[in-house]
């Protein structure tokens, strides 16, 4: 076989990008500690530190934590419809940006905010869109199932402030902020919508 004649997709290509990144950021979890520096923290941001509202998201509080979280967010990002490469990283920065902000709006973050799980929470109310544009009705009927469960699911958390099932990760997650879910949604459908508008896509 001539390796030359092997293309790389450029979804492969991003995806790899992610797992190096989450690899990095977690990384002293073998240590049994955690990569603080990466972290969102309000007060540090204040001192200058703009870099951890980009690698907050890459961060994770224990292995568990990290399985659960990228595991999701890259079985998500595979399976979105989208082909354009660049679309697919504004899906994530806006679900990344719509989970901070909605963080930092309902709570002072003494915390911190790490973790992958409000960008999955986008990424699934997207997939179920896209889905729901099928023309198999079976297809739209099940898109707006799924997008109903992640949405109903995060509006639950975010006025209870509680996170659906906490008690199947026996504080594994750390002090999770539960609005984060419903902000990465509200990111995520909205940047699908105005993207979708630009192009002509929607009515």
């Amino acid at each position: 076989m001539n390796l030359l004649s092997i293309r790389i997709r450029p979804r492969q290509i991003e995806l790899t990008a992610f797992i190096v990144a989450l690899i990095a950021a977690n990384f002293m979890l073998l240590l049994g500690r955690v990569c603080e520096p990466l972290i969102f923290f309000p007060s540090q941001l204040t001192a200058g530190e703009w870099w951890r509202t980009i690698t907050f998201p890459f961060v994770h509080v224990s292995g568990y934590h990290l399985l659960l979280d990228a595991g999701a967010f890259l079985f998500l990002y595979h399976g979105l419809q989208e082909t354009s490469p660049r679309r697919r990283l504004l899906y994530v920065a806006a679900c990344a940006a719509g989970s901070l902000g909605a963080s930092l709006i309902s709570s002072p973050l003494t915390t911190g905010l790490c973790g992958l799980s409000g960008i999955a929470h986008g990424l699934m109310a997207i997939s179920a869109l896209e889905i729901m544009r099928s023309d198999n009705r079976t297809l739209r009927n099940a898109g707006i199932i799924c997008f109903l469960i992640v949405t109903l699911k995060s509006l639950y958390e975010g006025f209870t402030g509680q996170i659906a099932f906490n008690f199947l990760h026996f504080g594994s997650i750390g002090n999770a902020v539960a609005i984060c879910h419903a902000g990465g949604i509200l990111g995520g459908i909205t940047c699908y919508a105005v993207l979708n508008k630009i192009e002509g896509d929607l009515p």
